[in-house]
């Protein structure tokens, strides 16, 4: 378990597999973008006692898809006595368990690659889901606004949080070797192109990535830079 101050506000905790999970600070309050994979509430409890804060501070859990990876401890986040979960309508029945999701349309540079990491994920357990997101929509009980991105799932969403001048992407998009590419491991990649150009017009000074390096400052103009080129940055395409 890693922890990682990227703000006085916003924390990143790492889990022991690809996932990461981001906690947001809100004075005695905190929400949680992403789990991590499954057995990360330790983690998430020391992330907010290092704030000086418990379980008890944790109102809302929201889920920018179902991938096991992004929800894994979903289920076990639920049962703390404050928490709300929150995902978009079309991964929700998933995340509950009363649905499967489709597998990723792999290119031939991603098979190898995602060969290794599905192997290492644990399955997620099914996890209540107390709010349906809808597309763009305004979520003024967190201040934030939902982005659609639909592509790598059918569900999945970016988060903007205009006050705190934050954005979280999800796996749409992805930070690599100091660069901002399409995520890769997606279920219909023309779809998640035009979903990583909805970037295009964000301003923000913290950008927060499913996989890969935050960016902060200046650097977030290398997202807003990959989302205006010609072609969208997909190594792995």
């Amino acid at each position: 378990m890693n922890i990682v101050d990227l703000r006085p506000d916003l924390r990143m905790v790492l889990d022991d597999g690809p996932g990461q999970a981001y906690l947001l600070r809100r004075g005695s309050d905190a929400l949680l973008i992403d789990t991590g994979i499954a057995g990360q509430a330790t983690a998430i409890t020391e992330a907010l006692r290092g704030w000086g804060l418990d379980r008890e501070s944790l109102t809302h859990v929201v889920l920018t898809h179902w991938h096991p990876d992004h929800v894994g401890s979903a289920a076990e986040l639920a049962t703390w006595p404050n928490v709300r979960v929150w995902a978009h309508r079309s991964d929700a029945a998933i995340i509950r368990g009363d649905g499967y999701g489709s597998s990723p349309a792999l290119t031939h540079a991603e098979e190898g690659l995602y060969a290794h990491i599905s192997g290492s994920i644990p399955e997620a357990a099914p996890s209540r889901v107390d709010r349906e997101l809808d597309d763009d929509e305004i979520l003024d009980a967190i201040d934030a606004r939902v982005l659609s991105t639909p592509g790598h799932t059918d569900g999945s969403i970016a988060l903007h949080f205009p006050n705190e001048n934050v954005l979280f992407t999800g796996d749409i998009a992805a930070e690599y070797q100091g660069q901002v590419i399409l995520g890769p491991f997606n279920h219909d990649r023309p779809q998640a192109r035009d979903s990583f150009r909805r970037f295009a017009d964000i301003d923000v000074d913290t950008v927060c990535f499913g996989h890969g390096q935050p960016l902060r400052g200046d650097d977030t103009a290398l997202l807003r830079v990959a989302a205006t080129a010609d072609e969208v940055p997909d190594p792995l395409g």
